[in-house]
């Protein structure tokens, strides 16, 4: 059980260190920035544990051609501090997320998976859709996604 969290929205610029830490170490801090952060419709989502940053994830509106849907939207650079990994804090800041977006009447949101990741998604809930990819220089991926609101 986890306790003294706290889950804020927060900027870009707090996203890239983990961003880096955790998901693209073969990159600079700058290009780990995405071309949808500045969107006024993009929302970072950071969970702090005793003031710390160490859990993060992105969401903004996109469909994806494959996934029928009505306001779906995309959820990038998901990451979690590998030293708090398997604790609950990202399945809680996942939760967060989803909360938010069932507010704002979303009835999907989706992503694209690494391998390693699928365990994760799929104890909250997502399903596969589609083939494995590979991404360069990170690896394989699946595309997943969880129904918010419907059906």
């Amino acid at each position: 059980m986890i306790f003294n969290y706290k889950i804020d929205i927060i900027t870009t610029e707090q996203t890239l260190d983990l961003r880096q830490k955790i998901l693209k170490p073969f990159l600079s801090k700058k290009e780990c920035a995405n071309p949808e952060d500045l969107l006024p419709t993009t929302k970072h989502f950071g969970l702090f544990y005793t003031d710390k940053l160490i859990s993060i994830a992105t969401i903004f509106p996109e469909s994806n051609k494959d996934l029928y849907c009505g306001f779906p939207f995309r959820l990038r650079g998901m990451a979690s501090d590998l030293n708090y990994q398997g604790q609950g804090f990202g399945g809680a800041l996942l939760m967060s997320v989803i909360d938010y977006l069932k507010d704002k009447r979303c009835d999907l949101l989706w992503c694209n998976a690494r391998f390693k990741a699928f365990p994760f998604y799929k104890s909250n809930g997502f399903q596969f859709s589609g083939d494995m990819f590979e991404l360069p220089d990170i690896g394989p991926h699946k595309v997943m996604y969880k129904r918010i609101l419907g059906k």
